[in-house]
């Protein structure tokens, strides 16, 4: 028997079962992403299990593409109808922005760049639990610990709207329409998409249909982004980690303790840059879909409440459109947060490196001491695009844009 703290075996797996690392960061979403394919990291030797996955996965994305291309041509058709339905277009455009955004995200994450990153995080890891102090790994499993109470709010809420947005037809005041002197009422679909087939003479067909469709965009959705928010809070853990270091860092004086201050300096610029070439590594492959992401976001968020003013008001109603804004903000404000942390992060090394005492040291160790506080004021950031980046005053220019294009609808619509 087995034990290394985390598991408890009688017998090792075999090769061919061992397709998941063990990842404390990205447990949550780990588990859950390999469902549906979009888990980048498969570890076993088994060719033809890996294959049997690959095609597994592209099977399930590109039939989500084509889900997506109905749901647009859908708004197409809803947009050049004779008569608006106002929430049947808001409906649909909140719900296919929300998913074009995912499949962007994945394509992404299937880059060589963002599975490199995969890859830094798992292996990082290892090297934190293994860390002779204890208090790096008091700062890592603490960071952990925060991020896997993050994924299991923002699961349960998005599953929350999911399941909303299920049911919702059943509570809805359903329209009518006359067909040979005759009031027929008409059903209606969780999600709004075009269909090949009738769906008001196949109606449980094309709900189940539609149910498969809207579990399988949550899961990409919800997954996708847990895996990001690993991806985000893993460099402000790697800098609370270095922030420690530098504090700790203990300058001997003498000339015999020169080189060990250099050593142990040289350590630290060693960890710092490989933090900056993480941040880099992330732009490279994410900004664009950030980028995306931002632009959406407003529109989004504007989208979800302008629902309730053409919607009926009732319980039901404030629910499924509370619940969903309260989850889309959730998810803003993780981004923007740790987004934040980030930059506000990296410039206190300068600070941190600036409380040793650096003078009495000899001009080698000095030289380094200078160059690193130099580079350290000049703050890491995730990016937005060229345009801009994650932070706290991008958060607010959301809810501003948002604030106004509902303005717009409203006086527009009087």
């Amino acid at each position: 028997m087995v034990s290394n703290g985390r598991f408890l075996t009688i017998f090792p797996k075999p090769d061919c079962l061992q397709l998941l690392p063990d990842n404390q960061l990205f447990q949550i979403p780990m588990y859950l992403s390999v469902l549906v394919g979009i888990w980048p990291i498969i570890l076993t030797e088994s060719k033809w299990l890996k294959k049997a996955y690959r095609l597994f996965a592209t099977m399930l994305y590109y039939y989500y593409l084509e889900y997506i291309c109905r749901a647009y041509f859908q708004l197409v058709l809803l947009v050049r109808a004779e008569h608006l339905n106002l929430e049947e277009i808001l409906g649909n455009l909140c719900i296919t922005l929300i998913y074009t955004v995912s499949m962007i995200r994945l394509r992404a994450f299937d880059t060589q760049q963002i599975k490199t990153l995969f890859s830094t995080i798992v292996d990082a890891e290892t090297l934190i639990l293994q860390d002779p102090d204890p208090e790096v790994r008091k700062i890592y499993l603490a960071v952990v610990r925060r991020n896997k109470v993050s994924h299991f709010v923002f699961f349960i809420c998005g599953w929350m709207v999911s399941f909303l947005y299920f049911l919702h037809p059943f509570f809805m005041e359903l329209p009518t329409m006359k067909v040979n002197n005759e009031t027929i009422t008409l059903k209606t679909l969780p999600l709004s998409t075009w269909w090949p087939i009738d769906v008001q003479k196949h109606y449980w067909t094309a709900y189940c249909w539609n149910v498969f469709d809207g579990t399988l965009g949550s899961s990409f959705v919800i997954d996708s982004d847990m895996l990001a928010f690993s991806l985000v809070v893993f460099a402000v853990c790697r800098l609370d980690i270095l922030s420690y270091r530098l504090q700790r860092l203990q300058l001997a004086g003498g000339q015999t303790s020169q080189q060990v201050n250099w050593e142990n300096f040289r350590n630290l610029i060693v960890q710092h840059q490989e933090i900056i070439a993480y941040v880099d590594t992330f732009n490279d492959g994410m900004k664009y879909v950030m980028l995306f992401d931002f632009l959406q976001c407003s529109v989004q968020l504007a989208t979800i409440t302008l629902q309730l003013l053409v919607m009926k008001i009732n319980f039901q109603n404030v629910l499924f459109v509370g619940v969903f804004l309260i989850t889309m903000v959730m998810r803003l404000v993780i981004y923007y947060f740790n987004g934040n942390e980030i930059i506000y992060k990296s410039q206190q090394l300068a600070i941190d490196i600036w409380m040793t005492d650096w003078y009495k040291q000899s001009h080698n160790v000095k030289h380094m001491i200078l160059f690193f506080s130099i580079r350290a004021q000049r703050p890491l950031k995730f990016l937005i695009g060229p345009f801009g980046v994650l932070s706290l005053e991008t958060f607010i220019t959301i809810i501003k844009a948002t604030y106004s294009y509902m303005m717009l609808f409203v006086n527009t619509s009087k």
